[in-house]
């Protein structure tokens, strides 16, 4: 019976790191998933708008997307490729392209945009951003002439690190002349909220290991090895590459250095001039030995 205790007490860490592990892969594969609508039906006096989302910026609040449109055989010429007309696109809220004119005899080709964003980067890694409401309207023919055509919105695209959602808003007509709109959500994925929270548990076990021999040391419960104070400096630095990798680049200044990093940084240096403490509290200093060397045959 007691040959078989030490195995159980490997046995059970190393079940409970599996099953952490396959959780882990789980939430991910979960949080990673997209959905597909699948293919859409456009009428024939349709203009269906695609916006394809491809980046996110949290510190500058922009979201790049790719627009491009899809119409009906009504705006088609018989060889159902080019366009009939000129067709008008308004995107709001956008900063590169407030209006994108597809041309008559052409096909209609894509678009490069940046749509603004609201949220606070500050908040990663349960930072949020959207963009509400997004207003897409396709007119027909060019300036004052121009006449609203049924217009459809679908989103698609995926944006590393972050799960987008969307969902029909009603807008003021001061925005669209239809009172319908799009709102954009951004959240971080669950893969990304396990790898921050792991990056951040190392720097805590790192300081936590410091503190923890120097507090031995100075309760003089182990030796000085100055061979530790390398070690305590190389936990200081590997602070930098980890805050460093941690997804999303949270800014510098954001909740977690408050909260966390610099109190990270903190015990390190405090840890580190602790034993420098007890090394020169413990130690002896140089000559100490030749000197009661050469005094003791006098003194008898």
């Amino acid at each position: 019976m007691t040959s078989h205790h030490p195995r159980l007490q490997w046995a059970v860490p190393a079940l409970l790191l599996a099953l952490i592990y396959a959780a882990s892969l789980t939430v991910y594969g979960l949080s990673s998933r997209t959905d597909d609508d699948g293919p859409f039906e456009i009428g024939s006096d349709e203009v269906v708008v695609l916006v394809t989302a491809k980046s996110l910026q949290p510190t500058t609040d922009r979201v790049q997307a790719e627009v491009t449109i899809t119409v009906g055989e009504d705006f088609l010429h018989a060889n159902g490729d080019t366009l009939n007309r000129d067709i008008t696109l308004l995107l709001v809220p956008s900063t590169s392209h407030e209006e994108i004119v597809f041309r008559a005899g052409a096909s209609a080709t894509t678009f490069d945009t940046e749509f603004i964003a609201t949220g606070n980067a500050a908040y990663w890694p349960f930072d949020r951003f959207e963009v509400n409401p997004m207003v897409v309207e396709a007119y027909q023919g060019l300036g004052a002439d121009r006449e609203l055509v049924p217009t459809a919105l679908l989103l698609e695209g995926r944006v590393d690190g972050w799960k987008a959602r969307a969902e029909e808003v009603a807008v003021d007509t001061d925005l669209s002349r239809n009172g319908t709109g799009a709102a954009l959500m951004f959240a971080r994925t669950g893969g990304n909220l396990i790898y921050a929270g792991i990056l951040l548990l190392m720097m805590t076990i790192l300081a936590g290991l410091a503190a923890f021999v120097a507090l031995q040391t100075f309760r003089r419960k182990r030796a000085v090895n100055t061979d530790m104070l390398g070690w305590m400096a190389a936990m200081l630095f590997a602070v930098v590459p980890l805050r460093g990798i941690l997804p999303g680049s949270p800014p510098i200044g954001s909740w977690v250095d408050i909260a966390l990093t610099v109190w990270v940084v903190s015990t390190l240096v405090a840890s580190l001039a602790l034993f420098v403490f007890c090394w020169w509290r413990d130690s002896e200093a140089p000559g100490q030995h030749e000197v009661v060397a050469t005094r003791a045959p006098g003194s008898e």
